[in-house]
């Protein structure tokens, strides 16, 4: 009995030890709620002030202010732009998956009617106008979620901030 104890208070000994609070880099827009995250491990790109060209670098760990990289140290405050399009983000997945999922659907709609229109049917090559005009939405509605996904912060620009959470 008293082994056991013992042997079950030196295990949760050490995962308490070993259960590390978990830090990450923020950036978002003051007064919203959409945010962008990136932990250990990932991959930043990033244009730091007074250079013209973005580095791309993963993240090694945070200390205080500053993101430590494997090939770099820098501030957040020394951050100037920072591109978010692979950042973990709170962005409902829908919007994700419509990216992809409508000019998809979109394009196979066309096909298939084409396809079953001249192939199975034996007609003339012609394009249904519901058909296409359904494809055409389909497709302008996923090019234009990929299009208003934010790309780029400007942390120059005093509406957005970028700080470490857990430390």
């Amino acid at each position: 009995m008293k082994v056991r104890l013992i042997f079950l208070l030196a295990a949760f000994s050490m995962i308490m030890a070993s259960a590390d609070a978990q830090v990450y880099l923020t950036l978002r827009k003051k007064g919203s709620t959409r945010k962008y995250q990136y932990f250990k491990g990932n991959k930043i790109t990033y244009k730091m002030e007074g250079y013209d060209r973005f580095f791309t670098d993963r993240i090694t760990d945070f200390a205080d202010s500053t993101i430590i990289l494997e090939n770099n140290i820098i501030l957040i405050d020394q951050l100037y732009e920072v591109d978010v399009r692979n950042a973990a983000s709170n962005r409902p997945a829908i919007w994700n998956a419509g990216e992809t999922a409508l000019p998809t659907i979109g394009i196979g709609l066309l096909a298939l009617d084409i396809f079953n229109h001249s192939v199975i049917d034996r007609n003339e090559f012609s394009l249904d106008r519901g058909v296409t005009t359904t494809s055409a939405v389909l497709v302008t509605t996923g090019y234009a979620l990929r299009i208003m996904r934010r790309k780029f912060i400007k942390l120059h620009n005093p509406k957005f901030e970028a700080y470490i959470v857990g430390l």
